[in-house]
């Protein structure tokens, strides 16, 4: 089987128990779907590779122990510890673009583009976690909010600079699972802290398959450019 079809055959049952449990408002079920989906990237991404890249292996690692986490987390410690480890792993994420990124000279319609960017980015997550703060229990938890939409920010940053760089296939699959990463966090924040509605809960959950999905294509694919480009 090809990589498609493993994807599929691992994605199509989960998503299917995924969405029932949602409009059931079965959370249990609904988080050990989603935990179940990451060994299983982890499991096709070994089978495919036969020098697994570090990187990779943490990034999914720490990511599999974050959202076990939050399974069992009874206290603001443990929450505040998923999202510790979700930063890290990101982190490793991050380092895996960076190593492929060669920053050239930009040119001034560039850097204004990316700057407009990020900051219609930087005022979403800003106007999103002002929002937050009314329903967090402490000023500790809320700090914690607050770095990690920063990490999150940081990695908008640099998926931009890695995919104005580039334009290879694989900037692509990085910049789109990091939109989708950051678009899960707030459909996922908005339906626990403030808007009680499954239709967002759901859309954040498909983001967050779509995101893990990519980041699988992200760490398979070899990087070549498309085309030379005189950008960031």
């Amino acid at each position: 089987m090809n990589l498609f079809q493993y994807v599929l055959i691992l994605l199509v049952p989960l998503l299917g128990v995924n969405l029932y449990a949602t409009l059931a408002e079965l959370d249990l079920l609904m988080q050990v779907s989603q935990l179940l989906f990451i060994p299983g990237i982890l499991g096709i991404y070994l089978k495919q590779v036969k020098k697994p890249d570090f990187n990779a292996v943490i990034f999914i690692s720490l990511f599999f122990i974050a959202q076990m986490n939050e399974i069992f987390e009874k206290s603001e410690n443990l929450s505040l510890a998923s999202l510790f480890l979700f930063i890290v792993a990101y982190i490793f994420l991050s380092r895996e673009a960076i190593r492929n990124t060669e920053r050239e000279t930009a040119s001034k319609r560039m850097l204004l583009y990316f700057v407009l960017l990020i900051l219609v980015i930087f005022y979403l997550l800003l106007t999103h976690v002002i929002e937050i703060k009314t329903y967090t229990s402490s000023t500790i938890e809320f700090a914690g909010y607050i770095i990690y939409y920063l990490n999150l920010l940081i990695l908008g940053i640099i998926s931009l600079i890695y995919y104005l760089n580039s334009y290879s296939k694989k900037s692509v699959y990085f910049i789109t699972l990091v939109l989708a990463f950051i678009f899960a966090d707030v459909f996922r924040d908005t339906a626990n802290f403030y808007i009680k509605d499954s239709a967002i809960l759901i859309t954040g959950n498909l983001l967050w398959f779509t995101g893990l999905s990519f980041s699988l294509l992200f760490f398979l694919t070899p990087e070549r450019k498309l085309r030379l480009m005189n950008l960031i």
